[in-house]
């Protein structure tokens, strides 16, 4: 018996080691299956924002269209010297997927190794806040998911401002999307699931602009030019009108240039005999509206250009020189009684000149504030057919029972066909 049990020992002894072996190898295994996990989370994170695993979908017959929707919650800080503006909006991207046919929309699922857009901000100046996210839903009877990718985006955006009708103008305030597919692969176009929206009363900037009700979408395309690249890239613009109250510039500028000109008739009124006085009264002046169109350019940036108050501000500048160049004139007639003649018509003719410059500036604000109100009032009653589209093609969708065997492209090409109103086109062509 003494001898059994010494032989046992030896056997427990293998028995307890290899047991502890196994053990470290279950610990190591577990060890890595951490490691493992730790570099896919490190992978996820380090994905280059905007990049794309999979370089495009396989056995795709036609180019991907992304349906954009935007809803933009505030406008401020309109810069006219610097061109610039901010703006804070919600933008959806809605794609077919098929490569995501089957899954549930509750499924979690990696974004990154998905095909996405390729969204840029082509007009971007400076993105304070972006906040990106996706989901996946189904239409009823149609078996491929749509995929939806959406930003919160808060940020400075470069605007080219049109300046010619300056104080009576109104601007354009476009926010440009880029995508980085070239537009044969790619194709963007408004969702008509959805209105475009803008929220007038979180407006900032309301002291010196007034914000429009409506947004006008443009789906185009990059240009080819001499050393560009060669493929075109598709391009879609999201703009909201601002037109700017002009009380400031008419009352401190305009009308103050007018006291000026209207005070230069003053000099007539100091007898012939003393042009040094009735000089020093039409040069002050001169050099009081000169200072004036100091003010004038310092709110505008640098144009090559004249604005309708650069204009009217020239206009009495030449004027109060010409009157400065009568004084000097009537000074060197030695007659007396042929001075007073020139003296009395060159009023005359001032008063007349005065009276038609005044004449034609005002028409000319009659006019520009027309076509102003006529421009934006064409843009608003657009933007309310495209909202009744919008209505109309929601309450089809309803109604219409997609029939078994009629392919996605051809329902697709049915619907855009049948949602075509006046003064809008489908992308790729003008709007009117």
């Amino acid at each position: 018996m003494a001898s059994s049990g010494s032989s046992l020992a030896p056997i427990e002894d293998r028995f307890s080691i290899i047991l502890s072996r196994l053990e470290r190898i279950e610990a190591s295994l577990s060890g890595l299956e951490d490691v493992k996990k730790l570099l896919v989370a490190i992978e996820d994170n380090t994905h280059p924002e905007g990049d794309s695993k999979c370089d495009f979908r396989n056995n795709i017959e036609d180019k991907v269209t992304v349906e954009i929707r935007t809803s933009i919650i505030s406008v401020g800080d309109i810069d006219t010297v610097g061109q610039q503006f901010k703006c804070d909006f919600y933008l959806s991207a809605t794609w077919s997927e098929p490569q995501l046919q089957g899954r549930s929309p509750t499924e979690e699922i990696k974004w990154n190794n998905e095909w996405h857009p390729r969204i840029v901000f082509f007009n971007a100046l400076e993105i304070e806040k972006m906040e990106k996210g996706h989901y996946l839903f189904y239409e009823e009877g149609n078996k491929i998911p749509f995929a939806v990718e959406t930003y919160r985006i808060k940020g400075s955006f470069r605007e080219n401002l049109e300046l010619w009708n300056f104080p009576l103008d109104y601007q354009q305030l476009t926010i440009t999307l880029m995508s980085d597919w070239t537009n044969k692969l790619v194709a963007f176009e408004k969702d008509m699931r959805k209105m475009d929206t803008i929220r007038p009363e979180t407006f900032t900037a309301d002291q010196e602009w007034f914000l429009c009700r409506h947004v006008v979408t443009e789906a185009t395309s990059t240009v080819k030019t001499e050393g560009s690249s060669a493929n075109d890239y598709p391009l879609y613009h999201i703009k909201c009108h601002v037109k700017r109250k002009n009380g400031y510039y008419l009352w401190n500028i305009a009308m103050i240039i007018f006291l000026i000109d209207v005070l230069s008739f003053c000099s007539f009124a100091v007898d012939l005999s003393s042009p040094s006085d009735r000089l020093s009264v039409t040069l002050t002046l001169l050099l009081t509206a000169v200072a004036f169109k100091f003010v004038v350019s310092q709110s505008l940036p640098t144009i090559s250009y004249l604005t309708l108050l650069d204009k009217y501000v020239l206009s009495g500048l030449v004027f109060l020189g010409c009157m400065a160049i009568e004084i000097a004139v009537a000074a060197v007639i030695p007659d007396t009684e042929m001075q007073k003649s020139f003296d009395r018509i060159s009023l005359y003719v001032a008063v007349g000149v005065f009276v038609i410059i005044h004449i034609v500036a005002l028409v000319f604000v009659v006019r520009k504030s027309r076509n102003r109100n006529r421009n934006l009032r064409e843009s608003d009653k657009l933007f309310r057919e495209r909202q009744q589209l919008v209505n109309k093609f929601a309450k089809e969708r309803e109604q219409q029972k997609l029939t078994p065997g009629t392919s996605k492209r051809r329902r697709n090409i049915a619907t855009r066909q049948s949602f075509v109103c006046r003064g809008f086109t489908l992308p790729g062509r003008e709007i009117t």
